[in-house]
């Protein structure tokens, strides 16, 4: 097949974005498919050669967002190489990528792509609207509340919000991914003002959920199938970028050492999550499982990280695929 492999983009999660296009890039040749690599913050000039790409998935890109303008999204699926493929494999991690956006415009193109469509991936990328709907079909989830970025300063309501929600609360911006901007706050509450205030930098719209001590555990979902549970044990705080991606400071355990009940349940749960938000060929669902073994649905991801370390690409393994069988199946799934 031709496949355009598209990556990098201009959220905060680019480098982390880019190493997942290089992987399903060479991944897909190696199997005999003709790829482009594709980065559309660079606009007209989007077509790249990755394997010159000097990149690091642990660290957060600099200030050369700033250069990339919306509109080269624009020009890029306007490219005449999107005349000539099969289907988009998207890799586009974060805002402008992974919320409908690129979506939208690769189906006004007329381009298939891989993955959720619009309306799902929109809703899964809004993490306050994906929660009510997992609230209305009988998921667990933290309670939680929303700030705008207009209300930071409102202090009577922080106060108000930090209490209802006991304390001890996550303050994470409503559409960034791969917890960028993420604060874990227990009774501080000078220190979850300042979480708020750095959450608010990432996005118009603040999510305030309370904390759940447990586990983190996290599902990924392959066509109408839950694949083997992940279990998720950071070294030393809890799992934010710096974890996520830096060799050696996280342990993985696949599948999760829980009861097998418990594995079915949270598997019928991240089903039933996936398919709530219209979710198409394969998502990621984030779990915390607290000390009754209570699992509380976080929110889905319906473009996960996609080197051949991540967790899809693990949980896929102890199913049985490769990471290029992985691949290719999501593109047929697609």
């Amino acid at each position: 097949m031709r496949v355009a492999v598209m990556a990098g983009g201009i959220s905060p999660e680019r480098n982390v974005s880019l190493a997942s296009g290089q992987a399903v890039a060479k991944a897909l040749r190696d199997r005999g498919h003709k790829v482009t690599f594709i980065d559309p913050a660079l606009g007209s000039n989007a077509e790249i050669d990755e394997t010159a790409l000097m990149v690091s998935a642990a660290k957060l890109p600099g200030d050369e967002l700033v250069h990339f303008p919306l509109k080269n999204l624009i020009e890029c699926v306007r490219l005449p190489i999107f005349d000539n493929i099969d289907i988009a494999f998207l890799l586009t991690h974060g805002k402008n990528g992974e919320d409908g956006v690129m979506q939208a415009l690769l189906q006004t193109r007329g381009v298939r792509y891989t993955g959720s469509k619009v309306m799902a991936s929109a809703l899964a990328m809004d993490k306050s609207a994906s929660k009510l709907i997992f609230s209305a079909v009988g998921i667990t989830t933290p309670p939680w509340a929303v700030i705008r970025r207009t209300e930071i300063d409102d202090t009577e309501n922080l106060e108000n919000i930090f209490n209802e929600l006991r304390e001890n609360v996550a303050v994470k911006p409503n559409d960034q991914g791969s917890t960028v901007g993420m604060t874990i706050v227990h009774e501080d509450f000078e220190g979850f003002r300042n979480a708020v205030k750095l959450a608010a930098e990432y996005s118009e719209t603040v999510l305030v959920e309370q904390y759940i001590a447990g586990r983190d555990l996290t599902v990924a979902i392959l066509g109408n199938e839950a694949l083997p549970s992940i279990e998720i044990e950071p070294q030393d705080g809890f799992y934010d970028y710096e974890h996520k991606y830096s060799k050696g400071k996280t342990n993985y355990h696949c599948p999760a050492d829980i009861f097998q009940e418990c594995e079915d349940f949270i598997g019928q749960s991240a089903i039933t999550a996936h398919r709530a938000l219209g979710c198409t060929a394969y998502s990621r669902v984030d779990f915390r499982l607290d000390e009754e073994n209570v699992a509380h649905c976080l929110e889905v991801n319906t473009l996960p990280g996609f080197t051949a370390t991540s967790l899809v690409p693990m949980a896929a393994k102890e199913y049985g695929l490769e990471f290029g069988e992985l691949c290719e199946r999501i593109i047929e799934l697609s």
